[in-house]
């Protein structure tokens, strides 16, 4: 089993994500924990995009709902 690592540090807020790719049938499902001061609610269509894509555009990613876990 691999070792999760250190926690991440108490100022950062995870998002649970529902989401939809443009052209791909279904709903996704993700967590993305965001870091003030260096990412924002906005980004996480782009950081989404980015882990499934080589070449991320971030406008492959359709948000349906986002909520702050």
């Amino acid at each position: 089993m691999r070792d999760p690592g250190p926690p991440p540090p108490p100022d950062t807020t995870t998002y649970r994500v529902r989401y939809a790719l443009v052209g791909s049938p279904g709903v996704r499902l993700a967590e993305v924990t965001l870091v003030p001061g260096h990412s924002r609610e906005s980004d996480i269509p782009a950081l989404l995009d980015a882990r499934l894509h080589r070449h991320p555009d971030g406008r492959r990613v359709v948000l349906l709902d986002v909520t702050e876990v």
